[in-house]
């Protein structure tokens, strides 16, 4: 009777996997006749042709007739591919009865398994197409004719722009670093790519880097060795598609971008979304979306996760692969960042995709003399040797440290000796402008040009231009509203308008991208729009600079330019705690250069019942800076040094301010708290449950035995919530002690025993002021 049992459990277990088995082929034969009838062929599954049963009969009407051409095909989904000759032998047997018998004209087999070389070979000499099905599926849409384009783009160069190398002749790889909690570097930022695009366990990659670090330049590297490897073995590789993201602005969804691409871009003949959308299921593309930080212009929390849901209806299907890039300092803390590409596990996430960031590096030495070598020789008329521009690169101040990053290194080769031979000072406004002065003069000496517009009103325009942009929804500007523009600024006569109109837009450094033009690089406006502010500076009509709060780039680019301070000085002594909305930020602004400018220049100020909204007090000394009454709004103190009598008497909402924590662990309890990886999450939970919100947090554990220190940034509404949030965090984590003003950051330092003396440099370092 066990056996008996045992026998029937086995035949039973048996039938279970037939059945299996048997399903598994049906829906393998399914998957496989959806492609069929994607491509237009009608479909017949099962059927019986010369007495022999197919999976499926696909036939596809020829052009201009009534007939069709008929595939007999044949489907298998094994683990293994078995008896390859021998099953292409049989099924070449049913081809010749089936084409005597006028019942089909050609056959393929599908199957899930590669085939060997030497059964393709077999096969094509007996007319029988062998195939995988990721290679059926790479049918759908020709994608060769893009391949080819993206290859001779970066091989030879934008086609009518001799002067301007191929990025293949001078391209140097940058090194990388995994962030958040797999940190590590990585040494050859290409073969991490291969590898993680075998690896179908790996989540999808953000790679983000600061403006000019090469970022663009990569992605169209990637792209161009996918294409070459595509090309030279169809169906081995995944077809990159690089997207540039700034196109989205106009998009009303992620369908209508693709569907765009594929047309204008791709030049597919049937650029069907629901071909595409097939294909991407299938593992057949690699995403690029170059630019995430361009989506938008006017940009919050909320915009962040509708533009990230868009762009993740192509990123849910399991076998697809996505590459983000965006500026790093687009996310403006590193809880955002976290938020942002890694939702999993976030208090009321609405994402379940997450991305692997990834930070592009900086380049040293070494990197930038492999640049200099490569680039150098490829300028017109060069005279100098390449190391000619390293030694000067590390003679003139502040040159060594815009030679990091590549766009500005390869500014710097073009502009170098024009500054040089004219003594003005080099740093970041003067390399832009002499760079923009250059192209514009080469337009026409070598491109023998002759233009409507002399370099400086040309300047002028595109500056106001900028200034336009920066206040704007949209970053760009249709031919039509080009024509309004240019008669509103040049006023020419109405019979040379449009000639005035197209002359602007071809030689201004914009790009048309559809019917938009845009600045051709994101650097070249934010340097546009400082110059237009520091025009409104020494004019002294704060315009544009009262009406938005200065981004970060822009207001760097400004410092540089050494604006007035009296008249800066002057600004902020003009507002009032409360003005209207348009001109709010001209105080704060004003602050935030000076103290880019001179921290201490804020030393003894009477800064009472003025407006200071969104100013970053840059490690600044308020501790004898007279606040009564004054706004403090949208403002950034992390880095300030100030007392609580100074700032109790101000009007805060929703402050940036820098937290201390000095945390002794006594017990084991206390030690498996600090081993926990989501100890950032805890004090995020408990800093949001009081009131506030956690922006950045460091951590320095390495202070001796049983100390660790805290630099936390959080955003309060004011002192009474920044209090609250405080006296939690005292309450929920064994700290020994805390500081937040001067005083109580004095005390800290002054405590800490002598072996800690390495805490004191570290807390130092947290606080700017300090140093």
């Amino acid at each position: 009777m066990v056996s008996s049992r045992k026998g029937r459990k086995g035949r039973v277990g048996s039938a279970r996997r037939g059945r299996a088995s048997v399903d598994k082929g049906k829906n393998f034969e399914e998957e496989v006749a959806d492609l069929y009838r994607l491509l237009g062929a009608t479909v017949v599954p099962n059927i019986e042709i010369c007495q022999k049963k197919v999976d499926i009969l696909a036939t596809f009407l020829l052009p201009g007739s009534t007939t069709g051409h008929r595939v007999i095909v044949e489907c298998k989904d094994e683990k293994k591919a078995v008896s390859q000759n021998q099953r292409v032998m049989q099924f070449s047997g049913l081809l010749d009865l089936a084409r005597k018998a006028g019942e089909a004209e050609s056959a393929e087999i599908i199957t899930r398994n590669p085939w060997s070389d030497q059964a393709k070979g077999f096969a094509r000499a007996q007319g029988i197409g062998l195939l995988t099905y990721e290679e059926k599926v790479a049918q759908l849409m020709d994608f060769g004719p893009y391949l080819k384009s993206v290859i001779s783009y970066y091989e030879e160069g934008l086609k009518g722009h001799p002067s301007e190398p191929p990025l293949a002749a001078y391209y140097v790889e940058s090194d990388a670093q995994l962030l958040g909690q797999e940190e590590k570097e990585i040494s050859d930022l290409d073969a991490y790519i291969r590898g993680w695009l075998e690896d179908r366990t790996t989540r999808h990659l953000a790679i983000l880097g600061e403006y000019g670090t090469g970022k663009t330049c990569f992605c169209q590297k990637v792209t161009h060795d996918l294409a070459t490897s595509w090309l030279a073995a169809p169906g081995t590789t995944r077809i990159p598609l690089l997207f540039n993201l700034r196109d989205f602005t106009k998009t009303l969804s992620i369908e209508a971008l693709i569907t765009s691409f594929l047309d204008s871009v791709c030049g597919i003949a049937n650029p069907r979304f629901k071909l595409f959308e097939t294909m991407n299921r299938a593992g057949a593309f690699l995403l690029i979306f170059d630019g995430f930080d361009e989506m938008a212009v006017r940009v919050d929390a909320d915009t962040l996760e509708i533009n990230l849901r868009e762009i993740e209806k192509l990123v849910a299907p399991g076998n697809s692969k996505v590459i983000l890039t965006s500026r790093l300092e687009y996310f403006v803390s590193a809880e955002e960042q976290a938020r942002v590409l890694q939702p999993r596990g976030q208090l009321l996430a609405t994402r379940d995709v997450e991305y692997q960031p990834i930070q592009i590096k900086p380049w040293d030495d070494d990197k930038i003399e492999r640049f200099l070598q490569k680039r150098v020789p490829l300028i017109p008329n060069v005279k100098e040797d390449w190391t000619f521009y390293r030694d000067q690169i590390q003679n003139i101040p502040g040159l060594s440290d815009l030679a990091k990053r590549p766009v500005l290194l390869d500014m710097i080769v073009k502009t170098l000796p024009q500054l040089i031979a004219s003594g003005v000072s080099i740093n970041r406004p003067n390399l832009y402008y002499t760079y923009l002065i250059g192209e514009l003069k080469r337009q026409k000496v070598v491109k023998k040009r002759i233009l409507l517009l002399t370099e400086a009103r040309r300047l002028s325009v595109l500056q106001d231009l900028a200034l336009q942009f920066y206040q704007e929804e949209e970053a760009s500007i249709t031919f039509s509203d080009s024509l309004e523009y240019i008669d509103s600024c040049l006023q020419p006569p109405r019979t040379e308008l449009e000639a005035y109109a197209r002359d602007f837009l071809n030689c201004s450094f914009l790009v048309r991208e559809a019917d938009q033009f845009r600045f051709s690089h994101r650097s070249i406006m934010e340097y546009l729009v400082a110059k237009g502010l520091y025009a409104e500076i020494e004019a002294k009509k704060p315009e544009a600079f009262k009406k938005q709060k200065l981004e970060w780039v822009v207001a760097s680019f400004l410092a540089e330019m050494n604006p007035a301070e009296q008249t800066l000085l002057g600004w902020i002594e003009e507002t009032k705690s409360s003005v209207p909305d348009e001109s709010k930020y001209q105080g704060g602004n004003a602050i935030t250069l000076l103290c880019m400018r001179d921290p201490s220049f804020l030393i003894g100020k009477d800064f009472s019942d003025k407006n200071l909204t969104g100013a970053r007090f840059l490690a600044a000394d308020l501790t004898t800076v007279n606040l009564a009454s004054a706004l403090l709004k949208e403002v950034d103190l992390s880095s300030a040094k100030f007392s609580e009598e100074g700032l109790g008497e101000a009007q805060l909402y929703r402050v940036v301010f820098g937290l201390l924590f000095h945390l002794r662990i006594t017990g084991t309890e206390h030690q498996k708290i600090f081993e926990r990886r989501d100890l950032f999450g805890d004090f995020s939970k408990v800093i949001r449950r009081s009131g506030g919100a956690l922006l950045l947090a460091g951590r320095e554990s390495s202070m001796g035995k049983d100390h660790v220190f805290f630099h936390t940034i959080v955003r309060c509404k004011d002192l009474v919530i920044l209090e609250r949030v405080r006296k939690t965090l005292l309450t929920k984590f064994p700290v020994y002690s805390s500081a937040i003003y001067a005083d109580e950051i004095e005390k800290l330092v002054q405590a800490l025993p002598m072996e800690l003396a390495n805490a004191v440099e570290w807390v130092k370092r947290m606080t700017p002021h300090w140093t």
